[in-house]
């Protein structure tokens, strides 16, 4: 059994492929959305629908994500907010698109966005990563009102200088979960000291998702929780089974060790 992911180049290149998506609906009010390396999600609140992250700047990210809210049913709901948790590249994603068409409110901190502005155009598509503006700076402790519900945000800095993470509820047959998702899955692969700091927002994002009671590990990207096999068991998954997201508060303490082990 392995004891944390294997990160690799070969990781960075199945995080560029673009040909092969896969998708579930995985709470009554969460979709997952992803490639061979990098998820997104996609909430249902009372104010529309909230994006957490974008995968990367291609116009086939937005196509799927606009396929997976038409077979959820949920294509009446207005797209409204993208809520981005760091400014790489495969996470600011489809932005563009989602604003264009969308007119979506955009949500990312001030340090990450000016990492977004500076990031070169090393590849053919990378050039839309720039083509959106911020419409709101988050910091740590800042609430996102999303009508029904709310987003909680952590500054988790170390992956990158403004590295965000959030905590928000989600249901399952209309049980109360709450949701927590890590911003920045590893320290910067070129600078070993981030690795504290990296090391210290792992432990102080532990602590607030403790606080909240939280129940539900989410990441974005599916090398850290097996993402492409619980993906596979949520689309088939019956009725009376578990929802495999769900790992009590426990577990989601044990989860995010995972994120402490990258960093060492």
């Amino acid at each position: 059994m392995k004891s944390k992911p294997e990160l690799t180049f070969d990781t960075i290149k199945r995080m560029e492929d673009m040909t092969w998506f896969t998708g579930a609906q995985i709470f009554d009010d969460l979709l997952i959305v992803a490639q061979k390396e990098t998820a997104c999600y996609i909430w249902k609140t009372s104010n529309g629908l909230v994006i957490f992250d974008g995968i990367w700047p291609d116009k086939r990210v937005y196509k799927e994500i606009l396929s997976a809210i038409k077979n959820a049913g949920w294509e009446k709901e207005q797209i409204t907010k993208f809520v981005i948790t760091h400014g790489h590249i495969d996470h600011i994603g489809c932005g563009k698109w989602l604003k264009d068409n969308q007119g979506v409110k955009t949500f990312l901190s001030k340090e990450d966005d000016e990492l977004r502005l500076s990031t070169t155009n090393e590849k053919e598509f990378s050039k839309y990563l720039k083509e959106f503006e911020i419409d709101c700076y988050i910091a740590d402790k800042d609430v996102i009102d999303c009508g029904d519900k709310s987003i909680s945000v952590v500054s988790t800095p170390g992956h990158t200088a403004g590295c965000m993470s959030f905590i928000f509820p989600v249901y399952d047959s209309g049980e109360k979960h709450i949701a927590s998702l890590f911003g920045g899955a590893t320290p910067p692969w070129d600078n070993d000291s981030k690795k504290e700091l990296q090391k210290q927002s792992v432990l102080k994002f532990m602590k607030v998702a403790s606080d909240r009671h939280c129940d539900v590990a989410l990441t974005n990207h599916t090398a850290f929780d097996n993402g492409l096999q619980r993906i596979s068991y949520s689309k088939s998954r019956m009725s009376y089974l578990p929802n495999i997201y769900v790992l009590g508060e426990k577990g989601v303490q044990d989860f995010c060790k995972v994120y402490l082990a990258v960093a060492e």
